[in-house]
């Protein structure tokens, strides 16, 4: 928003952002459209034009005004507890407090950070704006942990990792057995900071023997059949563009087929989803998350073989997005949708509650000797991996094979000497 608008302008564009802002905060960004913004404020298409040129602009000038409140809230909120002791339970209640208060509904410019993280289609400019909200974020926890030594280069782990939670905290805040697993998971990261003896994954593993995880949807099906390209096809549009990218219509014209065909082999539209949604999780899960691992003789997996497999999965080259960068997408995008949407819950549930399950049972041959990985350990890797990968996309910042191995020495366990 340009700096030389007279006075009546200026409160024109203040006016229209705050409502931007409310707006896409309850509908989301891609609901918001110049007419409905100009009827909601009673000014003409023109004067928004006028003020932000195309939607770009008016998307632009959003995100700049949303993060001036994140910044003034990361303010006020670590003011609030200037000269608290940086102790275990004094942590864990901040870092929940944190979570709870963005992701509440009153946090709009909170929703447009999360909408603005998930566009996969942006400009330099909007990368600028993101590399400078992430550096705010990162310097916010940072200024607060360097109280304790231990703790500030841990600042830009912790950020990530909250990044992803935040996303799960937005859709299952209240749920009993989320609120466990959440507690469990981030005590065991701030007990991991402090070089305090991890506890046991009580939770964790409670909700693994109680978990039924979904068959994958293609099982079974050749691979040229029609219920299969639809799957194909349907998981595509998802890890491009979130959960609510396909249509019946967007996934038949695709296919070449009519819009019957999905109710030929499915009994609605929300199964099919559904069962789209595992498909893209099953269908491009690396082999070593997958159990088939390449090479299981565990003194092949030194810290060059581990990054060599993972780097991969973190790439945001626009042809070759890696699997971290389009799961981590696809798992905010399924959390969002279920903040308007509760029967969508319990799928983000599903996402949530094993967090860090692959790595850990299939680590034989793939995690270095030098680290013990704990079922905790992996849940707050796995976490923090999905969040740089969102962070990464949307500032054009790939993970490097430091980054990558700097975040494994500051997040998983030592062996016990």
């Amino acid at each position: 928003m340009s700096s030389s608008l007279p006075s009546g302008g200026a409160v024109d564009a203040k006016q229209i952002i705050d409502v931007a802002i409310d707006r896409a905060s309850a509908e989301g960004v891609r609901s918001l459209t110049l007419r409905d913004l100009a009827q909601a404020v009673g000014k003409s298409t023109t004067v928004i034009v006028n003020l932000f040129g195309a939607k770009s602009g008016l998307l632009q000038a959003v995100g700049e005004e949303a993060l001036r409140q994140d910044v003034a809230f990361h303010a006020d909120f670590f003011a609030a507890v200037a000269g608290l002791p940086l102790e275990r339970d004094n942590l864990l209640a901040l870092a929940q407090h944190y979570l709870r208060l963005r992701a509440g509904n009153e946090a709009g410019f909170v929703r447009i950070w999360e909408a603005l993280l998930l566009d996969a289609e942006v400009g330099p400019e909007r990368r600028d704006l993101m590399k400078r909200w992430t550096a705010a974020r990162r310097d916010a926890w940072r200024g607060y942990l360097s109280a304790d030594p231990r703790l500030a280069d841990l600042a830009t782990p912790l950020v990530a990792y909250l990044t992803i939670e935040q996303f799960y905290a937005g859709a299952l805040a209240g749920r009993t057995d989320y609120e466990v697993i959440a507690a469990e998971s981030l005590g065991a990261l701030i007990d991991h900071m402090l070089d305090r003896p991890e506890r046991p994954a009580t939770a964790t593993f409670w909700y693994r023997e109680n978990l039924v995880l979904p068959q994958a949807p293609a099982d079974g099906l050749e691979p040229d059949s029609m219920r299969r390209k639809l799957l194909d096809i349907a998981a595509d549009q998802i890890l491009a563009g979130g959960i609510t990218a396909i249509t019946n219509r967007s996934v038949s014209a695709v296919a070449g087929t009519s819009t019957s065909t999905i109710a030929y082999h499915w009994p609605d539209m929300r199964r099919f989803v559904l069962d789209a949604v595992w498909h893209s999780v099953f269908r491009d899960m690396p082999r070593y998350l997958a159990g088939q691992r390449p090479d299981a003789d565990a003194a092949t997996a030194d810290p060059d073989n581990w990054t060599r497999l993972m780097a991969p999965t973190v790439s945001i080259r626009p042809d070759d997005e890696g699997f971290y960068v389009r799961y981590a997408r696809l798992i905010a995008s399924v959390c969002v949708e279920a903040r308007r949407d509760p029967s969508l819950r319990d799928l983000a549930m599903l996402l949530r509650g094993p967090e860090g399950g692959g790595t850990y049972y299939n680590s034989t041959g793939v995690w270095p000797a030098e680290f013990a990985l704990t079922r905790l350990a992996a849940t707050r890797f796995a976490l923090w991996i999905k969040g740089s990968a969102l962070v990464s996309s949307a500032t054009g910042i790939p993970l490097s094979a430091e980054d990558l191995l700097t975040a494994a020495t500051q997040l998983v366990a030592r062996p016990t000497r």
